[in-house]
């Protein structure tokens, strides 16, 4: 079960197992600008920008981006620059290169249920866990987190959802955005 504490607006913070979360109304430029460290030195999985695949452009591929199976992997993020984003944005940050499997973007994650191997993309669903109502599907995004074991998650639709095992991370995105809203 998740626990749910309010934060000086506009935040709203809880947690799940080893996992904290957080909920707000910043964007993720305005999460890389003041907390880079959330991906420099690491590797994403791109699920989702702008609700649909990224394909690498010849730059990216170039530059080490990949496409497998509807997902988007990094090579080590070096600077935030490099990062394609649009909105509607849903990434999985590691420390090693990891594979995620096959997306299940264009269909529905209800039906039939999530398999071993496929990765929901709850961005599109407007997921988010604040306002409570936007929080319906929970339960599965805990259920696949836990599968997939990511450092942290970053969603970026109508509310910013960063999601994090890292607590000295959590602590620094926590007050930077807080911060940033007064």
């Amino acid at each position: 079960m998740s626990d749910t504490q309010p934060l000086p607006e506009p935040l709203a913070a809880g947690s799940h197992g080893a996992y904290r979360w957080l909920a707000s109304r910043h964007d993720l430029d305005n999460l890389l600008k003041l907390c880079p460290n959330v991906v420099l030195g690491k590797y994403l999985a791109v699920t989702s920008i702008d609700s649909s695949y990224l394909s690498p452009s010849a730059e990216e591929t170039s530059a080490g981006w990949e496409s497998r199976r509807g997902i988007a992997y990094s090579p080590l993020v070096q600077s935030v620059e490099m990062l394609p984003r649009r909105g509607w944005d849903e990434w999985y940050v590691f420390a090693h290169p990891t594979d995620l499997g096959v997306s299940r973007l264009n269909s529905n994650i209800l039906d039939p249920a999530l398999k071993a191997g496929e990765v929901g993309v709850f961005v599109n669903y407007g997921f988010a866990f604040h306002p409570p109502e936007r929080a319906s599907l929970a339960n599965l995004f805990w259920n696949q987190l836990d599968h997939i074991q990511p450092e942290s998650y970053i969603s970026d639709n109508d509310y910013l959802t960063f999601v994090t095992r890292d607590e000295s991370l959590f602590a620094s995105v926590t007050e930077a955005l807080a911060h940033q809203a007064t």
